[in-house]
């Protein structure tokens, strides 16, 4: 926004000329403005030390170093091992063993013509064992765990969309924060121009003491304004390059178009109108699943489970007995009696199904009352962004007209300090607002969206 100029009608002995007053029939000469005012807190604040340049440039971030991204992921990846782990429980396992034994002290036996050595000074042996158990609850777990894969394919889901959620937070607090510090030092340099103005009125006998100070006041709150809104900014640099994984503050390209900004956002995540298909819900859902089979699973520890096995060995030498041999063994094992603690885990089970459901109905809930406050709050922010144009308009011409008349003697500074305070609130008030149309149509999208990055 241009700094506003006021119209000076008085001088000082710096270098002001006074116009000559208006002959007769001859034109009135045009207002004297103030010579530009300068002071080092109009510069920019420092840019930040790297910069976001689009949407799927913050993307390409998270993805290799959010750590609540990676982590998600790596969720999935554990929940598949698992899943293996449990289909490994059920199927056969084969082991080998191989042995050499060499003995220091033997014995000598006469048989049958022949020397008999017992045992023999060296064999070796080579062992194959196969072993099969049969357990219904290892069959049944092996579906369990395909489920508690999905849940957490689901939860990964909704954690990129909760993810994709705080970035756009972040992005646009930065962006606002960033207007609103340009905005601090348009507010500083106008406080100045007025700060000349009742100097110039008080050196000419047209002001007082009393105006200086309220000008001076107003360029101390408006100092104070930049300093809140620098740091203001720097702690939304910091909030953005924590969402993306960055121990740099980042900052967001100062000609980001809301617009734009909106529609890379909605190509990232896809609405889908059915509340159920929201992926916490959906994910609280096959929690009920996993929690279902849990109670299942309890009352599977009273199964019997059948155990087969078979073992083949080869040996170079034996004692008693044939070199190779091979067998076979079935086994059932038949559970009796375990001080309850199968009775115990089915009472844990069915609470633990219980809190699933309750969760899956909490959830529910959220999701829908989420979804409905996002989609009211695009009117609701518009509508707040509108009156609050209204004000800025109103504020600056009042300003204007304010400015005008202490120059032509009508009206007191504390007048052109109050109209000077309320254009600039409703200046920040604008830009925030306009933000927060953009937060809220982003927010539309995501409260029900499932997002693919």
């Amino acid at each position: 926004m241009a700094p506003l100029v006021m119209s000076v009608s008085l001088v000082s002995a710096s270098g002001w000329a006074q116009p000559a007053p208006p002959q007769p029939g001859a034109s009135e000469q045009p207002p004297f403005r103030p010579p530009p005012v300068s002071d080092p807190m109009l510069a920019p604040p420092p840019a930040a030390a790297q910069e976001v340049k689009s949407w799927d440039e913050a993307l390409e971030l998270v993805r290799t170093h959010s750590p609540d991204y990676i982590s998600g992921y790596q969720t999935i990846l554990r929940a598949s091992a698992q899943s293996r782990m449990a289909l490994a429980a059920v199927l056969p396992t084969l082991n080998g063993q191989g042995s050499y034994n060499h003995e220091f002290y033997t014995v000598s036996i006469p048989f049958d013509g022949a020397v008999l050595v017992a045992p023999p000074h060296n064999t070796w042996a080579a062992t194959a064992t196969a072993q099969w158990n049969i357990s219904p609850r290892g069959i049944y777990a092996v579906g369990t765990a395909d489920r508690n894969t999905d849940a957490a394919r689901l939860s990964f889901e909704d954690t990129r969309r909760t993810i994709a959620t705080s970035i756009v937070g972040a992005m646009l607090a930065t962006l606002a924060t960033s207007r609103v510090a340009e905005l601090d030092r348009v507010g500083l340099r106008s406080a100045l121009e007025r700060l000349e103005l009742t100097q110039a009125r008080l050196t000419y006998a047209q002001g007082t003491a009393l105006d200086v100070d309220r000008a001076e006041q107003d360029v101390a709150a408006a100092r104070a304004l930049i300093i809140t809104g620098d740091e203001s900014l720097r702690q939304a640099r910091e909030g953005l390059g924590e969402a993306l994984g960055s121990a740099v503050p980042l900052g967001a390209p100062g000609g980001l178009q809301l617009d734009e900004f909106e529609a890379a956002v909605a190509r990232t995540c896809k609405l889908n109108d059915d509340v159920e298909k929201r992926p916490d819900v959906s994910a609280a859902r096959r929690r009920v699943d996993v929690a279902e089979r849990g109670v299942i699973d309890a009352d599977l520890q009273f199964a019997p489970t059948l155990v087969l096995s078979s073992q083949a060995q080869a040996a170079s030498a034996t004692t008693l007995g044939p070199l190779n041999t091979w067998g076979v063994t079935a086994a059932i094992n038949l559970p009796i009696y375990d001080g309850g603690f199968r009775y115990g885990a089915h009472r844990d089970a069915s609470a633990v199904l219980e809190q699933a459901r309750q969760a899956l109905v909490a959830t529910r809930l959220a999701a829908i009352v989420s979804a409905a406050q996002a989609a009211r709050a695009v009117s609701v922010a518009e509508a707040s962004r509108d009156v609050a144009k209204q004000q800025r308009d109103l504020a600056a011409r009042i300003d204007q007209r304010t400015r005008d008349g202490y120059m032509q003697g009508a009206g007191t500074s504390l007048d052109l300090v109050v109209s000077a305070q309320s254009l600039r609130q409703a200046e920040i008030n604008l830009v925030l607002l306009e933000v927060q149309v953009a937060q809220a149509r982003a927010d539309t999208v995501l409260a029900n969206a499932e997002c693919i990055y």
